[in-house]
């Protein structure tokens, strides 16, 4: 999993040294709802889990799926900025 996440990495990396356009202002504004409302989603899961009331093992469970949930929707919202970003040469 965490080599998964390495190679996305460097993928995104590699796309943005090569990606010079700026982005209009409606998609910088997209952007930053995008991030504001995953920064949200990430405190409401941080505070379910550390309220957890049921076993140990479906506690972690759940962090493990909420993790995936954010590893995942971060991915997506920085593949939609750098199409943006591509898009507009």
């Amino acid at each position: 999993m965490k080599y998964l996440f390495v190679i996305w990495i460097a993928m995104f990396i590699g796309l943005s040294l090569q990606a010079n356009a700026t982005e209009t202002v409606s998609e910088s504004i997209q952007d930053l709802g995008n991030d504001a409302s995953r920064e949200a989603t990430q405190k409401m899961n941080r505070l379910k889990e550390a309220t957890c009331m049921k076993s140990e093992a479906e506690c972690l469970k759940e962090k493990a799926k909420n993790r995936m949930q954010e590893a995942t929707d971060a991915t997506t919202d920085k593949y939609n900025e750098m199409k943006n970003v591509i898009d507009d040469d």
